[in-house]
């Protein structure tokens, strides 16, 4: 598969389209950022998120983009990305360059792969704050290993990869990507676990236990695969997608720590994990009626399998605290699904929708997540937005489930005390109203 990869990437670098004069590199410059503020009522007021309101900034970003064309008409571009929050240090997330020719699109270095691309559901319908991605997180005590969020585990975000997209053909377009170890975002070192200090490696969200410093779950040999078809047929638009994730999985420590399975053999800083295997479908329809208003609906599914699962009872030590992680290797690593319905008329747009989020934490007892969403938003002139979102969030658990995730915390968080409790039922409404600045 590699050497096939790599053998495309050779044949598109010499394919030229008809002469052209060349265009110089230039610079652009863009960027966004994000002004929320949140106010919640909850069931459960611990974990340190007994507030009833929270302000925040969000994320804020900068966007610089270097794009050419040579003479034989192939386009180039090198992308870099700063994320920023107050109070802590850049960091760079997207950074790579990309080659459009005839025969495609290929990109290399960190930037989201097809499983994020050509994945399209209801998330990509609702606004607001994209209840999709969990910004109810920042206020909602989730119970125990509930899932949240709209993300295959397995999923490598901006780990350093090569992708490539094929041209469209019959409606139809293909992507791959090729991450040779899934905690690597550019660092130097090879086998250099750097999950834990940088948060651009979404796959395994709420799926694991607190887990001590710098140790962390990755896959090696990634491979991502997309396809979509994209169709509009009069005042319809019909697009159809799905993306497929596969690696070898481990949890790993970059120092003495210890991992083991509950056998005779000695303990090391890196344990073999169910290997990754989840795919993802989505489908949106959006129809533009004769006003110019357009109406979408949407849905989508997701099955993680087992992928990076325990596959036996593990023992988890750091230091003098030693703890196992019970049955969750007799569970599953979770599905989801979701539909949504969207209505853009002129400068407004509103949407609402469901999602469902489950997972097995032992041989028959389940962790479960509702969300239902409702968002407004307005841009009353370009590059200027206003929002709001109400979230009802329901999470349930399980007491075994509750007890380990609680053991875990204790021995290996730092700042266990009364405010990080865990628990195994809770249900909230969460009000987000914030504004979008862009350029």
């Amino acid at each position: 598969m590699k050497k096939l990869v790599l053998s495309t990437v050779a044949v598109a670098a010499l394919s030229t389209s008809a002469m052209a004069e060349a265009v110089a590199p230039t610079l652009q410059i863009s960027g966004n950022t994000i002004m929320n503020a949140y106010a919640v009522s909850q069931k459960v007021k611990n974990n340190g998120k007994a507030r009833g309101h929270h302000f925040s900034n969000d994320i804020s970003d900068l966007f610089f983009l270097v794009a050419g064309r040579t003479a034989s008409g192939i386009e180039y571009k090198y992308k870099i990305n700063f994320q920023a929050f107050s109070n802590a240090n850049p960091l760079v997330a997207q950074n790579y360059v990309e080659f459009n020719t005839k025969a495609g699109t290929f990109q290399f270095g960190n930037v989201v792969g097809p499983e994020d691309t050509m994945v399209e559901d209801a998330g990509a319908i609702i606004g607001g704050a994209g209840a999709f991605d969990g910004g109810y997180k920042n206020v909602f005590n989730i119970s125990a290993f509930s899932l949240r969020g709209n993300d295959v585990i397995g999923d490598t975000g901006y780990a350093t990869k090569f992708a490539y997209y094929t041209p469209e053909l019959w409606n139809f377009r293909f992507g791959v990507a090729y991450a040779p170890q899934t905690s690597h975002l550019g660092d130097a070192k090879l086998d250099n676990n750097s999950i834990q200090s940088n948060g651009n490696v979404p796959g395994v969200r709420n799926f694991l236990p607190h887990l001590p410093s710098h140790m962390d779950v990755y896959g090696v040999n990634s491979w991502a695969f997309g396809l979509s078809f994209k169709k509009d047929v009069g005042n319809w638009g019909i697009n159809l997608n799905g993306a497929y994730v596969t690696d070898r999985s481990y949890l790993a420590a970059t120092n003495s720590q210890i991992v083991k399975y509950n056998t005779a053999l000695a303990g090391n800083s890196k344990l073999k994990l169910r290997n990754t295997s989840a795919y993802q479908l989505g489908a949106i329809i959006g129809y533009r009626m004769a006003n110019g208003h357009l109406v979408q609906v949407g849905g989508g599914w997701l099955d993680s399998g087992h992928s990076r699962n325990f596959r036996n009872q593990a023992t988890i030590t750091s230091g003098s605290s030693t703890v196992n992680t019970g049955n969750l290797h007799k569970g599953d690593s979770g599905e989801a699904w979701n539909v949504g319905a969207g209505y853009t008329f002129g400068a407004y747009k509103v949407a609402a929708s469901y999602q469902h989020m489950e997972r097995k934490t032992d041989a028959v007892r389940k962790a479960k997540t509702n969300v239902w969403s409702l968002t407004g938003d307005v841009v009353p002139v370009a590059g200027l937005k206003f929002f709001g979102e109400v979230d009802y969030v329901s999470t349930k658990s399980n007491e075994a489930a509750r007890s380990l995730a609680q053991n875990f915390s204790n021995a290996f968080n730092a700042k266990a005390n009364a405010d990080t409790l865990a628990n195994s039922k809770n249900n909230g409404t969460v009000f987000i109203m914030g504004t979008k600045i862009s350029f």
